[in-house]
C-alpha cells in the first residue's frame, strides 16, 4: 500500500473502499437489520363505532338508574297520604328527635300510602376534611341509612331521588350511596327530573319531583317549585328538596277558557347547621323551618292538601 494512501480494504472482487467510504457506507445501510413483528391496533369503521357506542349506551342503561318516569296506583277507601321527605345529612348535626318521630310515622302510621326520599339522606363525604367534619364517617352513615330505609319497609318506599351530597360529588370518586337500592326496596332511584303518575281509586294526580329544581328567590321558599309548573305544562304537583328551605305554594295556574289549581312543595332539612353552611352566610335552621311535608291525595275526588306532619296528623286521625 502506498503510505500515503488513505486506509482502507479490498474486497474479493478486486474494489477497493476507502475507511471513509466504509463509515458513509455503514451509516447508510445498516450492518444489522432488525424485524418486529406485532399486532398492530387499528381505527373502526364509522358504522362500527356508532354501533360500538349503541352497545355501551344500552347496557349502561339497564344497570343504572337513567329512567325518568314512574307510575303508582292505590286503592283506598280514605285519601291517601304521601310523604316527601329528604335532606337528612346524616353524619351532620341534626335534629335527632324530629327525624326519628318523622321515621316512627312514615313507617307505622296506618293511612300513609308511602314515600318519596329527596335526596341527600346523607352528608356524605365530598373529600377526606368531610369526614372530620361529620360525626358519622362514610361507612357508618351508609348504614345508618340502610338502618332506617329497612324499619320504614319496602312497601312504603315509593321512589328516591340521588342527591347531589349523597351521590353527585361521590360518583366523581367511583361510588355512590343508591348503588343496589332499587333491587333492595324494589322502588325507582331518579336523578334529575322524573315524572309520577300517581292515581288514587283511578283519580289521576301529576307530579314532578327532583332533589333540585331551577331556580331560588328571597320571596318565596316554594320558588323552584313554582317554577316548574312555568317549565312543565299539565302538572298538579311540583316538589323538590335541596334549598333548605321549605315552603308550600297553592295557585291557580290560566289555561284556555278557564284556569286550574296547582300546588308546588319545597321540602325542608333535618339539618340544623354546618361549617359550610355558616361560612356561606347561613345560620342555624330551628323549629318550623325544619321537617317535611305530606300529600294528601283524596279518594273520591280530585282533591289535594299539603301538610306538615302535626297537620297531616291530625286531619287524618279523622279516618281512623
Amino acid at each position: 500500500m502506498n503510505p500515503e494512501q488513505e486506509s482502507g480494504l479490498y474486497y474479493p472482487n478486486g474494489t477497493y473502499k476507502s475507511r471513509d467510504e466504509i463509515i458513509k457506507s455503514n451509516r447508510e445501510e445498516e450492518i444489522q437489520k432488525v424485524q418486529i413483528e406485532f399486532a398492530k391496533p387499528h381505527n373502526k369503521s364509522v358504522a362500527e363505532w356508532f354501533d360500538e357506542i349503541e352497545r355501551r349506551s344500552t347496557f349502561r342503561d339497564d344497570i343504572e338508574d337513567t329512567y325518568d318516569y314512574g307510575k303508582i296506583e292505590i286503592e283506598t277507601d280514605r285519601p291517601a297520604v304521601i310523604g316527601l321527605t329528604g335532606d337528612w345529612h346524616l353524619g351532620q348535626k341534626i335534629n335527632r328527635d324530629l327525624l326519628q318521630r318523622d321515621v316512627e310515622i312514615m313507617g307505622e302510621h296506618p293511612l300513609v300510602s308511602g314515600v318519596f326520599f329527596l335526596g341527600d339522606l346523607l352528608d356524605s363525604a365530598n373529600f377526606n376534611p368531610a369526614q372530620d367534619e361529620n360525626i358519622l364517617n362514610f361507612e357508618e352513615q351508609r348504614k345508618s341509612l340502610i338502618s332506617i330505609l329497612d324499619q320504614i319497609g319496602e312497601k312504603r318506599i315509593f321512589a328516591f331521588w340521588k342527591g347531589n351530597h349523597d351521590h353527585k360529588w361521590e360518583r366523581k370518586y367511583g361510588t355512590s350511596k343508591y348503588a343496589g337500592l332499587s333491587e333492595r326496596y324494589n322502588a325507582p332511584v331518579f336523578y334529575g327530573n322524573a315524572y309520577i303518575d300517581t292515581f288514587v281509586n283511578g283519580i289521576n294526580y301529576r307530579m314532578m319531583g327532583s332533589h333540585r329544581l331551577a331556580g331560588n328567590s328571597i320571596y318565596t321558599n316554594a320558588h323552584p317549585a313554582i317554577r316548574g309548573h312555568k317549565e312543565v305544562q299539565g302538572l298538579d304537583i311540583t316538589f323538590c328538596g335541596h334549598t333548605h328551605r321549605r315552603g308550600a305554594n297553592q295557585q291557580p295556574i290560566r289555561q284556555f277558557d278557564g284556569s286550574r289549581m296547582a300546588w308546588s312543595v319545597v321540602s325542608g332539612t333535618y339539618m340544623i347547621g354546618s361549617e359550610h353552611i355558616r361560612d356561606e352566610g347561613g345560620g342555624d335552621k330551628k323549629s318550623a323551618e325544619l321537617g317535611m311535608y305530606w300529600l294528601i291525595l283524596n279518594h273520591d275526588k280530585k282533591m289535594i292538601r299539603v301538610a306538615d306532619t302535626d297537620t297531616m296528623l291530625e286531619e287524618m286521625g279523622r279516618y281512623l
